[in-house]
């Protein structure tokens, strides 16, 4: 199976759009401010968002990190060129 995202992939974000369970979203990680994250949204509730990746066995997302603020979240991901 192919990665969704590959090197050099640039993403348009959309900021204001509603987030959906499904939706490919970029957070800021929790604890490096430098880094951006690149998930699946796969719950929302009470102000925190469960995010995963692709790649379980690689991926640093909330089954290592746990459940995000809600305000880390920067959009969701609406185009990839």
């Amino acid at each position: 199976m192919l990665p969704l995202l590959a090197a050099g992939d640039e993403l348009l974000i959309d900021s204001r759009a509603a987030l959906r369970v499904g939706d490919l979203v970029v957070a800021r990680h929790p604890f490096r401010k430098d880094v951006l994250l690149v998930k699946t949204l796969v719950s929302l509730s009470d102000g925190r968002a469960w995010l995963e990746g692709c790649n379980e066995a690689q991926s640093s997302d909330s089954r290592s990190l746990g459940a995000l603020p809600v305000i880390l979240l920067l959009g969701k991901v609406s185009s990839r060129f």
